[in-house]
């Protein structure tokens, strides 16, 4: 077992490693979205077209690097030769990653907290495709930087109305409206949007 401090050593050593990689790519959008998605669903397709999308219109691509929507959107970008980036994370039993990652954009870390900074720290827009516990962690976590002024505001979209309107809407509703626990300035801070094209047209227009 690594102590504290080894532990802490070695996530300043992946960060450290994969600046030398990122600091490369200066238009990086990240995607994020469910490694449970299976391909042949309409969810997994919407992610490949948001990929060819991405990457024709000239962004560098990161996702996650794991299955399901990750290997989607990474597919996607590959298919319209664009940059396709994983941050992809290895635990004690398994490693997640996926085939569709460029070789020289394959990033491997073990510490979740690095992964997450490189994705704050190089995305100059956030993309939420339909996901579980880990993408609802994700971005809250970006709207609570973003809150805060720990992180510069960026765009975050939450892709796919029908997945993300309820969840908006309790923000709207319920927190904002009669519990008064978040205020207008935090439901600012993302935008829905129902298409490719559509999200990236907002990308563009910010």
């Amino acid at each position: 077992m690594l102590t504290e401090k080894e532990k802490l050593q070695k996530s300043l050593d992946e960060i450290i490693n994969a600046k030398s990689v990122l600091d490369k790519h200066k238009n990086c959008i990240c995607v994020f979205g469910s490694s449970a998605i299976k391909a042949g669903t309409k969810y997994y397709e919407d992610a490949v077209l948001t990929g060819e999308k991405l990457a024709l219109a000239g962004f560098e691509v990161i996702t996650g690097g794991g299955p399901g929507i990750m290997e989607a959107v990474n597919k996607g970008v590959q298919n319209a030769k664009g940059k396709s980036i994983g941050i992809c994370m290895e635990f004690p039993d398994i490693c997640i990653q996926n085939d569709f990652i460029d070789k020289e954009n394959h990033l491997l870390l073990t510490d979740m907290a690095a992964r997450k900074y490189l994705f704050w720290k190089y995305a100059k827009a956030f993309i939420a495709l339909p996901g579980g516990l880990g993408t609802l962690d994700e971005i809250t976590e970006c709207l609570t930087l973003m809150q805060m002024g720990n992180i510069e505001k960026r765009p975050l979209i939450l892709q796919d109305k029908t997945f993300w309107q309820p969840m908006t809407d309790w923000l709207k509703n319920t927190l904002k409206n009669d519990y008064k626990t978040i205020k207008q300035s935090d439901i600012d801070l993302f935008t829905l949007s129902d298409s490719p094209e559509e999200t990236i047209q907002r990308i563009i227009n910010a």
